[in-house]
C-alpha cells in the first residue's frame, strides 16, 4: 500500500515481518525515537489524515482508529538493527521483498533464509 506516493507498511505488518508483537514494535520506537525521522521513517496519520486516506476500498476497515503509524522502506529497515539473530534476518528479508522484491529475489531470498535457519538449527 501507498501513501502519498511512498510504499509503507502498518505497524501491524511490520511487526508481522519480524515475528514480533506491535507492542515490540511501539517500545523499539519509543526507546530510539530520535532515530526515527518523521516524513523519512515513518509518517504519523491523525484521525483526519487516516479518513482522507482510508476511503481506498484496499485498504481495511479504520474508522475507530485516531492515529496511526505507517512506515516507510526506511523506518523498516532501521528496525532490522533493533533484532538479532534469524529474527533480523527474516524481518530484513522481508522488508526487501516487499520494498524492491521482484517474484525471483524473493525467491532467492526465501531459500537464503531457509537455509540460514537450517544452519542455526544445526547448531542448537
Amino acid at each position: 500500500m501507498e501513501y502519498n506516493g511512498t510504499k509503507v507498511l502498518t505497524t501491524k505488518q511490520l511487526a508481522k515481518f519480524f515475528d514480533a508483537d506491535m507492542a515490540r514494535i511501539y517500545a523499539i520506537f519509543y526507546r530510539h525515537k530520535e532515530i526515527f525521522k518523521e516524513g523519512k521513517d515513518y509518517f504519523l496519520l491523525t484521525k483526519k489524515d487516516i479518513a482522507a486516506w482510508s476511503e481506498s476500498p484496499h485498504l481495511p476497515s479504520l474508522k475507530y482508529v485516531s492515529l496511526l503509524y505507517l512506515w516507510t522502506e526506511h523506518g523498516a529497515f532501521k528496525f532490522a538493527q533493533s533484532f538479532k539473530g534469524l529474527r533480523a534476518w527474516q524481518g530484513y528479508s522481508n522488508c526487501i521483498c516487499h520494498f524492491c522484491g521482484t517474484p525471483e529475489e524473493k525467491k532467492l531470498l526465501n531459500n537464503l533464509y531457509e537455509k540460514l535457519a537450517r544452519k542455526a538449527a544445526e547448531q542448537c
